[in-house]
């Protein structure tokens, strides 16, 4: 079922961001590590420079400073992965990360949308990054990372492997959404050179997409006995599945349509009309994905067959 975002405890004062003393830049890392890292510090500085008002300047150097030493965590567990013999330690690096992790997402609560100086895009903006991270952390420790030394070394290698993409794609996504603010121009495929990645995303995204609507359109007007169960079960793979793939400002309509749809068949109730406006919904998301700049020269799927 779905699970609504962590609950903050309102707090007169945030607590301080969480500094530990076992520092991860204190470790190695790759050559291209380090260019990735000095690459976006530089961007972020050349962006940050550019705020005017000091008070919205230091919030969003502040949150972004943050996110910078998540992907020096994550650089770590990158690291370990080459080896068997650490799967333990990256299981730790996960959970201290996950501390860090909620210690931003209070800051943010707490402060950073409270703040006079922040408008109301950037309030939703922060919103928006605040709910995907709480989202994710959620997915990899409730669901990935739940009761994880129980199970055989592949099997912990493969969700530790998961969990590791999925933060990074997490915390990727936040810095990109926070910096286009400011700067509406940037380019987030070259701030993280991965376009080829987010060039495979968003093919699997459009491919599922495209297979959902389909199916949910077919639902309207049944031929099928099961097809609505069937319905339910492609929405919650998709929502536990690609949906990562989405914008965080996506992620919300998706799961209060698709858990409308779902409470209405589960409860035998008539679901017409709310199959028809998630269908409507899905055409929508559907259209912004193709408008990716990644997908400019190439685009294969487009309401066709799967096998197109």
């Amino acid at each position: 079922m779905f699970t609504p975002a962590i609950s903050l405890i309102d707090e007169p004062e945030p607590q301080p961001l969480l500094r530990l003393p076992d520092d991860p830049q204190t470790h190695s890392q790759s050559e291209l590590q380090q260019q990735l890292q000095v690459n976006l510090q530089n961007e972020i500085t050349s962006v940050t420079n550019q705020i005017e008002q000091p008070e919205l300047r230091e919030i969003a150097q502040d949150i972004l400073r943050e996110l910078v030493r998540f992907f020096d965590w994550l650089a770590r567990i990158e690291n370990n992965l080459s080896k068997l013999d650490t799967l333990l330690e990256c299981i730790s690096l996960l959970e201290i990360l996950q501390f860090e992790a909620h210690s931003l997402t209070d800051y943010i609560e707490i402060k950073a949308m409270k703040a006079a100086a922040v408008n109301e895009k950037l309030r939703d903006v922060l919103d928006g990054i605040n709910y995907g991270i709480n989202h994710d952390l959620r997915r990899v420790f409730e669901r990935e990372l739940l009761r994880i030394t129980e199970q055989s070394t592949p099997m912990v290698y493969g969700k530790v492997l998961h969990a590791h993409g999925l933060l990074t794609n997490c915390f990727q996504q936040s810095t990109i959404t926070l910096l286009q603010v400011f700067e509406p121009k940037l380019d987030g495929a070259t701030l993280f050179n991965d376009s080829e990645l987010r060039l495979e995303q968003s093919l699997v995204l459009c491919k599922e997409l495209s297979s959902l609507m389909r199916l949910v359109r077919s639902a309207e007007a049944p031929a099928e006995p099961d097809i609505l169960s069937t319905v339910v079960k492609q929405i919650l793979e998709f929502r536990d599945g690609t949906m990562q793939y989405l914008m965080y400002r996506d992620w919300r309509g998706y799961e209060s349509l698709a858990l409308e749809v779902i409470t209405a068949i589960e409860n035998n109730l008539d679901p017409k009309d709310l199959l028809h406006r998630f269908a409507c919904y899905l055409e929508v998301l559907y259209g912004h994905v193709k408008m990716r700049a990644v997908l400019a020269d190439n685009f294969p799927y487009s309401g066709g067959s799967d096998e197109d």
